[in-house]
């Protein structure tokens, strides 16, 4: 009796030319793909910096509705970005524990910077009466890596807008 008689001829597997191309093929898709996932990330963030300072500023207005009293929001632009929300007076979002109802910091990578344009004393806020603010203002978030930017809109009124030109689901900024 045989003990290899039922064995195939040919062993089945990779062989290196296979192996080559998948080789290749792995880093053609990774090539292509490494950048296009960077660009993702950075919009994530940038996406996340402006909601979150949309919801940060009608938090701002409803509590000054809520208080019956003046709210700010202080603001410093620059890649080193933050604001601060306080009742009756300005704070330094710099300074742990002077914004008494809260403050954001930038994102440790600074990939990602805060221009400001209609702030009176780099900062904007909201009266008790109907949540008015005292100026119309523009927050805008550039990302240093892709040309993209989104824009947070305040007007007299109060009412926070959300608004990019390159960000699919938001309102072109006129």
């Amino acid at each position: 009796m045989e003990l290899f008689s039922e064995m195939p001829s040919r062993i089945q597997g990779f062989n290196l030319l296979e192996l080559l191309i998948l080789i290749a093929v792995i880093g053609i898709l990774t090539v292509t793909a490494v950048p296009a996932f960077i660009n993702y990330l950075q919009t994530r963030r940038l996406v996340g910096a402006s909601e979150q300072l949309y919801y940060a500023l009608q938090y701002a207005r409803s509590e000054a509705v809520k208080r019956n009293t003046t709210v700010y929001v202080s603001f410093q632009t620059g890649s080193n970005w933050c604001y601060g929300i306080n009742a009756n007076t300005t704070c330094s979002c710099n300074v742990a524990n002077s914004c008494g109802l809260g403050s954001t910091q930038a994102p440790a990578s600074g990939s990602i910077s805060l221009a400001a344009s209609g702030l009176t004393n780099n900062a904007l806020h909201f009266e008790p009466n109907h949540g008015a603010a005292n100026a119309s203002s523009t927050l805008t978030f550039t990302a240093s890596g892709p040309a993209i930017s989104a824009s947070v809109k305040v007007g007299l009124l109060g009412n926070p807008f959300l608004c990019s030109s390159q960000i699919t689901g938001y309102a072109a900024c006129s």
